[in-house]
């Protein structure tokens, strides 16, 4: 499956199990550790970019793999990835969504509040393991293919 931004800024190659996310000349190699739902090139994307200090893969990994999930249940949710950097502190979480307006809804819902709940908390995982300085997301309108 390819996924095209709209602008044609980002192209991204999803197989099974290995991902590449093309930026510009840039490409980056990605291994599939989660998959939920079915991919289409239509609707909105986000790809957060997630820092994971060195040494703290396995936590993060546990932790996330681990977590009570309940996007499935979102409207206007259709699929997620889990993505390893191949090399790089990085991990990518790519939600597809039928369109920006509900992504938004799920940001602004009780259920992304108690998903997200310990954010920046002594238990939350981004105190040791994430580096939020160093993470940031990317959105963008699928082309619509």
């Amino acid at each position: 499956m390819i996924l095209k931004d709209a602008e044609g800024k980002y192209e991204i190659i999803l197989g099974k199990e290995k991902a590449a996310v093309q930026h510009g000349s840039e490409e980056t190699y990605y291994t599939v550790i989660e998959s939920r739902g079915e991919l289409e090139n239509r609707g909105y994307c986000v790809l957060n970019n997630i820092y994971v200090n060195e040494g703290m893969e396995s936590p993060f990994e546990a932790r996330f793999l681990n977590r009570q999930s309940n996007l499935s249940t979102v409207d206007g949710f259709k699929a997620i990835r889990v993505m390893k950097a191949s090399s790089g502190p990085y991990y990518v979480i790519l939600t597809l969504w039928n369109d920006e307006e509900a992504f938004h809804d799920w940001q602004n819902s009780k259920q992304y509040g108690q998903t997200h709940r310990k954010r920046g908390t002594e238990s939350g995982v981004d105190r040791e393991v994430v580096d939020r300085e160093q993470s940031f997301n990317v959105r963008f309108q699928l082309e619509d293919i």
